[in-house]
């Protein structure tokens, strides 16, 4: 384990209809928990309902059955597959699965998310399904930090932190302590636009910050045009320069502001070229 380490206890989410082999977040959390030794957990979410239509009162109880059956089926299948990669990676983990429709598809992995020390999760884009609703949901109601991966790649030594000033940038500066003391190049990028930068105002306060852990932070300009894409300077910062991770602060602007106008956090969520690690 990492000197200090206060990645004990990872949590992966997955769904019972995707292919664990191909699931970002499962491929990372296994490099993740051999890299730190962490406890890994697994959770394997109900697949998306099959509901007929019109249900009475005597078919309900048989389309009760029929699904209870079929996430069974398909819960177990994944977990199979679950335990053999696991163990051709020598990781040992936790494995738990939704047993019947009427279990929320939600409350279970935030309940285990408030008990570990990262959550991981695939990259999904807002258009329906279980994974950016999953993302939201541990995002604001776990009190824990997220990653969220669109590969399995784990890389960790290049890192940026984007820097607005905020106090959930802050928190998430904290919360990724583990990774910052173990990254090579760690960059403080903060985005100038129009109006000037609260971020760059206080970059120069976490340089001092980070120093005191022995961290060694250099502080990168974004300009940011004029447009509808607040996240698009900030993707193209991270491609060029070869970030292999970004640490940020999520939904600084209220989720309300975010859904109507869009925001960062919305643009890096349905878009990024690497994993994200947000706090909130």
């Amino acid at each position: 384990m990492h000197a200090g380490s206060r990645f004990r206890s990872l949590l992966v989410g997955i769904t019972a209809d995707e292919d664990p082999a191909q699931a970002p977040a499962l491929v990372y959390a296994t490099e993740l928990a051999s890299n730190y030794q962490s406890k890994l957990t697994v959770y394997v979410a109900a697949p998306p309902l099959m509901q007929p239509f019109p249900l009475t009162l005597g078919s309900s109880s048989i389309w009760i059955a029929q699904e209870t059956e079929r996430i069974e089926d398909m819960s177990q299948k994944v977990i199979q597959t679950i335990h053999r990669l696991l163990s051709d990676r020598g990781v040992n983990a936790g494995i738990e699965h939704a047993h019947s429709p009427f279990d929320g598809r939600f409350q279970r992995l935030i309940d285990l998310a408030r008990f570990h020390d990262l959550t991981v999760l695939n990259a999904a884009k807002s258009s329906g399904g279980w994974g950016r609703p999953a993302i939201e949901h541990a995002i604001f109601d776990t009190g824990r930090p997220v990653m969220v991966t669109p590969h399995g790649r784990e890389k960790l030594r290049n890192v940026a932190i984007a820097w607005d000033g905020s106090a959930r940038a802050a928190r998430a500066v904290r919360d990724c302590l583990d990774v910052l003391l173990n990254a090579d190049q760690v960059a403080i990028a903060t985005v100038l636009d129009t109006k000037g930068s609260d971020g760059l105002k206080s970059a120069d306060g976490l340089v001092d910050y980070l120093a005191l852990y022995g961290i060694k932070a250099s502080i990168s300009v974004i300009a940011n045009p004029p447009g509808d894409d607040e996240g698009q300077p900030l993707r193209e910062f991270l491609m060029k320069e070869g970030f292999e991770l970004l640490v940020m602060g999520a939904f600084v602007h209220s989720r309300l502001r975010q859904a109507v106008l869009g925001g960062m956090t919305r643009s890096l969520l349905d878009e990024c070229p690497v994993p994200v690690m947000m706090a909130y």
